[in-house]
């Protein structure tokens, strides 16, 4: 990817005011390797991260060692937790890790902080982009307080179903719905049963889409 590569991934900040565009072409590049942790819970904040490719996701660990995914990062997105704890100082409440090779670009907090007062364009970025993304996690998390496992489980294999079999163990499913492992066997053995998918090492393939769907939808 070209130094300018980010002009099209962020074109709200390419087309902003001189101040800003100058701030993101002097932000340093990192490449990340995958299976890497971005930060921790506890930790403080240092950096402001725009991604430009790849893939990080940030998760909560629960009483007992259950993990449970809340968002995942994209190209052409900040992290929101990491734009809230730079902005409060507070340390972080939750845990991120690159899912695959990641390229990301950084700001130092006190570059951050200048560029609020300063480049108008970004401080717009900044907070448009928080109030979108803190949308989206409102939302997440109240699909894993009430919207029950099966629905849930529902929507993830409708989601990931293709012509391929899905590739993910019942304990990769258990953190991305937020739930246990036992649960997710449990449930899908229940939809093996009635003929909806199809169970096996590792993998498991969606027979029934209509019948998944069903169940997505709840009682009508």
């Amino acid at each position: 990817m070209t130094d300018s590569a980010w002009h099209h991934l962020f074109p709200a900040l390419a087309a902003g005011d001189p101040t800003t565009r100058v701030l993101i072409d002097g932000a340093q590049r990192l490449d990340i390797p995958p299976d890497q942790p971005m930060f921790h819970a506890g930790a403080p904040c240092h950096n402001y991260v725009l991604v430009l490719t790849g893939s990080v996701r940030v998760q909560v660990i629960g009483e007992g060692g259950r993990e449970a995914v809340l968002y995942r990062v994209l190209p052409g997105h900040a992290c929101v937790l990491t734009t809230c704890c730079i902005l409060s100082g507070e340390n972080y409440p939750a845990e991120g890790f690159t899912e695959t090779a990641v390229r990301v670009l950084t700001l130092t907090k006190p570059v951050f902080d200048r560029a609020l007062e300063e480049a108008p364009t970004f401080r717009r970025f900044v907070f448009a982009n928080l109030g979108n993304r803190i949308a989206e996690v409102i939302t997440r998390m109240e699909e894993l307080a009430f919207r029950p496992i099966e629905r849930r489980l529902a929507d993830f294999l409708l989601a990931r179903a293709d012509p391929a079999p899905i590739a993910a163990t019942h304990q990769e499913i258990a953190v991305e719905l937020g739930t246990a492992r036992e649960v997710v066997s449990r449930h899908l053995k229940r939809l093996e049963t009635a003929g909806l998918v199809r169970l096996g090492r590792s993998t498991l393939e969606v027979l029934d889409r209509a019948g998944l769907q069903r169940i997505s939808r709840g009682p009508q």
